[in-house]
């Protein structure tokens, strides 16, 4: 059975790479960015900027080969610890066939910080080299003066060695407007909408419990890829999770109609049957007004007769705050359920 890599801790002086994964950022965000690239500097990293960071050009002048070969110096270096692109992007599955996967394996494990698109590598780098990464907020919502646990969480997350253990729960308030940082690059998380967690498959009032790997990402882009070569969930289970997976997907894009198709292709490649427990994040999109239903109702149908829990509306993707979710570490989720919402969840992760 292949181990979990867990990168070293960070510590001041640690070296992070700033780079992006297929587009760089408009002018506009760059106030925003120079803030919170500060703040890690304050923080004592040493900080290297990539080549296209600051570049938005039109993709004719700027291919998924000049990013992945970006990519592949700065997963190739030893001196980097951890990599955390600004925020997601849009088609960072294009570079994945250009990445040396075998080349990676050889190379020190550094920390990839983020989610979006952002896990679209993410779960490659756990899937074939066996390199736990943390999904998380991306470094855009990291302004210095951010107070919420979650985002703090992530910096604490960095630190631990291997065989650590944490744990975490639900949030109380969720943010449901998208910030501005092109307006006001000083934007703070702003939570005003109660959270509540719940559980789609059981209604009656019981103790739930999950245990697993933890694997997952956003629906839109590593939906497309869990039966590709570059995740294959069924051999990553079979040499790195025996015990079995515990899935995580957040939506961004997809309208509900969308979001059955892509969980219903998911159960007909067999991706369900390894895994003990599935969350999915809240989703923006709740309705559109071509669809026939709802977002809640096309859970209902793919995913409504899963006989494993099925816990929805949590801290993970597009709707802040996001919990911080280890790839590759084991976790135990207990949740206590009533008429299908959840009253109180623990999350316990143990990087082993």
């Amino acid at each position: 059975m292949a181990n979990i890599l867990y990168p070293a801790p960070l510590k001041v002086g640690s070296k992070i790479a700033i780079c992006s994964l297929s587009s760089g950022l408009k002018e506009k965000y760059h106030a925003r960015l120079d803030i919170v690239i500060n703040g890690l500097k304050q923080r004592g990293y040493d900080l290297v900027e990539g080549e296209f960071l600051r570049q938005n050009k039109p993709r004719e002048q700027l291919n998924a080969k000049a990013h992945a070969q970006q990519l592949m110096v700065f997963l190739l270096d030893d001196e980097i610890d951890a990599i955390m692109p600004p925020m997601g992007g849009e088609l960072a599955m294009e570079i994945l066939p250009l990445l040396d996967f075998n080349a990676i394996k050889e190379a020190k494990p550094k920390w990839l910080v983020g989610f979006s698109d952002v896990s679209t590598i993410a779960c490659a780098l756990t899937a074939k080299c066996q390199w736990a990464t943390l999904h998380s907020a991306n470094l855009m919502q990291l302004h210095p003066d951010e107070k919420n646990p979650y985002s703090l969480q992530i910096f604490e997350t960095l630190t631990y060695e291997a065989g650590s253990k944490f744990e975490q729960g639900p949030s109380y308030l969720y943010q449901k407007n998208k910030p501005d940082y092109a307006q006001n690059p000083n934007e703070l998380l702003s939570p005003s909408e109660p959270t509540n967690w719940q559980c789609l498959n059981y209604t009656d009032k019981r103790t739930i419990e999950m245990s697993g790997r933890l694997f997952g990402g956003c629906l839109d882009t590593v939906g497309l890829l869990l039966d590709s070569p570059f995740l294959a969930l069924h051999e990553f289970k079979k040499h790195s999770a025996p015990e079995g997976l515990i899935l995580y997907l957040e939506n961004s894009e997809l309208t509900p109609t969308t979001v059955a198709r892509f969980l219903l292709s998911l159960k007909l490649a067999g991706i369900f049957d390894d895994i003990n427990g599935l969350i999915l994040g809240r989703s923006e999109i709740t309705q559109s007004h071509y669809d026939a239903f709802d977002y809640r109702h096309a859970l209902d149908i793919a995913l409504g007769g899963c006989l494993f829990p099925v816990i929805i509306d949590a801290d993970i993707g597009h709707v802040p705050p996001n919990l911080n979710l280890v790839n590759g570490a084991t976790c135990t989720i207990t949740a206590e359920i009533n008429e299908g919402k959840v009253i109180k969840a623990s999350l316990n992760t143990e990087l082993c």
